[in-house]
């Protein structure tokens, strides 16, 4: 088994926010063979108002541990929101998503399907826009604006995975893990 790191990410562009961006980031991870799902925030305090165009921010956190990483059985989906003046999603938000990703998944496994098929991918990839967005649009914050998701390909291999490029709200990210 191995751990998923957010590595780094890069701003291409920033979001048509005034003045610098603050990203924040979901990962979710989901395994058709056991089931098993995770999701995790990464927000730091040092990226409010500070990141700009041309930027590359060193992350290094775990988002996910106890997976195989291998392309026919796990999902790896990267969100990106840009915070206005506080965070709109919180610990039980962040629940609610896991929990709709994880049924859904759990769907697809009653059905007996063993392997992380474009279309599971692309419909867990769906599920997870439309939950943010939802999220997002019913918070009681300052309406942060969800940037985008996409699903990390994974190479099967340890080390750096390649970039997920993440577009939307005006901004443009690339946002890099690894399997150690």
């Amino acid at each position: 088994m191995s751990k998923l790191i957010l590595k780094r990410f890069a701003c291409v562009t920033e979001t048509d926010e005034i003045g610098a961006d603050s990203p924040y980031f979901l990962t979710f991870v989901g395994d058709i063979t056991t089931g098993s799902t995770s999701i995790k925030l990464t927000r730091q305090g040092n990226w409010h108002n500070e990141v700009d165009q041309g930027e590359t921010w060193i992350v290094n956190e775990q988002v996910a541990d106890g997976f195989n990483f291998v392309a026919s059985k796990t999902v790896v989906l990267c969100a990106m929101v840009e915070e206005d003046e506080g965070i709109d999603i919180n610990s039980d938000e962040v629940g609610m998503i896991k929990l709709v990703l994880t049924q859904r998944l759990a769907q697809f496994r009653a059905t007996g399907s063993t392997t992380m098929t474009s279309l599971i991918r692309s419909n867990l990839l769906t599920m997870m826009h439309g939950a943010m967005s939802n999220m997002l649009s019913t918070s009681v914050g300052a309406s942060d604006d969800f940037v985008a998701v996409k699903a990390l390909t994974l190479n099967g291999q340890t080390g750096e995975q390649s970039i997920v490029m993440l577009v939307g709200d005006g901004g443009k990210y690339k946002v890099r893990y690894a399997v150690a």
